[in-house]
């Protein structure tokens, strides 16, 4: 027979090691959610501002660090003047003073993706994570930033610090740049850009490149004069390259970067790669916290009472002359069961006693079979007999066995199915 309290034990030690487990859980739940403010904080470090100057002037657009060793992403567009006609090309690093320039060097240039890469020398930046989930990711709907340096952004003031839209993915589709152009992914998003913007990332909730800012909707009117004059009166649509694009032409040339195939998910304004983990590890702690609670819970009584009568709780006052059996289970719970002399003439078939709880005299113990044994009187005598029960039946230690004739009972003996042993009493009926 199991020793009362040591399921208890167990579970005040469960207790004890769920609980600091689950505060351990909830305080790296929130370290690996991101808001807004914390993926322009861990992502301003690699944006870099990328500026060809020339005779005639000078031009801008924006990148990213995509490799250690100072390898950034931008568009072809953007360093165009720097290929047809020579111009210097520099890349400026983001920071408040904005005076650090360095000299680019044109490692690749793919015009039908507009993605360029550049070298930069002694530029030490940490690099971005580029999302490697697949060309249906980001879905639509899905929260995303732009970042980069818009050139009117400079009109009161110097840029140093790029800028940060929010917009949301609109659709995914497969086009191209230009009208003969080599087919890939595009991501339509409406997170606003502008002229500088272009090289930049977009990125999403938890800060993961998805694709690279390239075109911008424009609408074309026609002047007084014949002249086409571009106006931004169609707003909301931006494109951007898929990061899919970026990944397989980074592999094609050998250049190192940092991806990842966790999908980023938005819950209650925040976003993160770990829900699934967090949903799961949550919902086997609960289980855990159950189970423990069952085994510290305070233990009670299996009281089962005749309905006769208005029978007291007590089971003793109020009802006609019955037996008692009292005990605990092998799990230390108090078993008081009561049978009246009513109920066993109620019936020939006698007061069946199993762990089933549409049994007559249900007892919940693992050593207790479904229908263990039955209660009946064999002319006038109190007597049980075992149902072919897992653990057995004994009456003052003498097993009986299945099929023989019920074993009688009388005050005082003691009635033991499988691990649970109860003490009979006989209390007669009140005058």
């Amino acid at each position: 027979m199991a020793q009362p309290g040591i399921a208890g034990a167990i579970g005040r030690i469960v207790l004890k090691l769920i609980l600091p487990t689950v505060a351990i859980l909830i305080a790296l739940a929130f370290a690996t959610t991101f808001d807004p403010q914390t993926v322009a904080e861990r992502l301003e470090p690699s944006i870099v501002r990328v500026e060809v100057k020339g005779p005639e002037g000078s031009r801008s657009g924006t990148g990213f660090v995509i490799s250690r060793g100072g390898y950034i992403l931008t568009n072809s567009h953007v360093i165009e003047p720097h290929v047809a006609a020579g111009w210097e090309l520099v890349v400026i690093e983001n920071d408040a003073a904005g005076k650090n320039r360095l000299p680019a060097t044109l490692i690749e240039r793919v015009q039908e993706e507009d993605l360029a890469i550049l070298h930069i020398e002694g530029l030490d930046r940490p690099p971005v994570v580029l999302s490697e989930t697949g060309i249906d990711w980001p879905a639509k709907g899905m929260t995303v930033f732009a970042i980069g340096f818009p050139e009117v952004g400079g009109r009161l003031g110097e840029i140093h610090e790029a800028s940060f839209t929010t917009g949301t993915v609109n659709r995914l589709f497969d086009g191209s740049w230009s009208k003969d152009g080599a087919e890939l992914r595009i991501i339509q998003h409406s997170a606003p850009t502008n002229p500088g913007s272009s090289g930049g990332p977009i990125v999403n909730a938890c800060g993961q490149v998805v694709g690279v800012n390239t075109q911008r909707e424009l609408a074309i009117i026609i002047g007084p004069l014949g002249l086409p004059i571009v106006t931004d009166l169609i707003q909301g649509v931006f494109f951007a390259s898929h990061a899919s694009t970026v990944t397989k032409r980074l592999r094609g040339l050998g250049v190192a970067y940092t991806g990842s195939t966790k999908v980023c998910r938005e819950l209650f304004g925040m976003a993160s790669t770990n829900f699934p983990v967090m949903g799961a590890v949550a919902a086997i702690l609960a289980i855990l916290l159950f189970l423990a609670v069952l085994l510290v819970r305070p233990k009670f009584m299996i009281h089962v009472l005749s309905r006769h009568h208005g029978a007291a709780r007590s089971g003793v006052r109020g009802i006609d002359a019955c037996w008692r059996l009292t005990g605990q289970t092998s799990g230390g719970r108090a078993v008081d069961i009561v049978v009246t002399d009513t109920d066993l003439g109620r019936t020939n078939r006698g007061i069946v006693i199993g762990s089933d709880p549409l049994c007559d005299r249900p007892l919940r113990d693992p050593s207790v079979s479904y229908r263990h044994a039955r209660l009946t009187t064999v002319d006038g005598v109190f007597a049980v007999s075992d149902m072919d029960s897992a653990n057995g039946t004994r009456v003052d230690g003498i097993p009986i066995h299945p099929g023989t004739a019920p074993s009688p009972l009388s005050d005082g003996s003691q009635l033991i199915l499988g691990d649970v042993t109860l003490d009979i009493k006989r209390f007669r009926s009140p005058r």
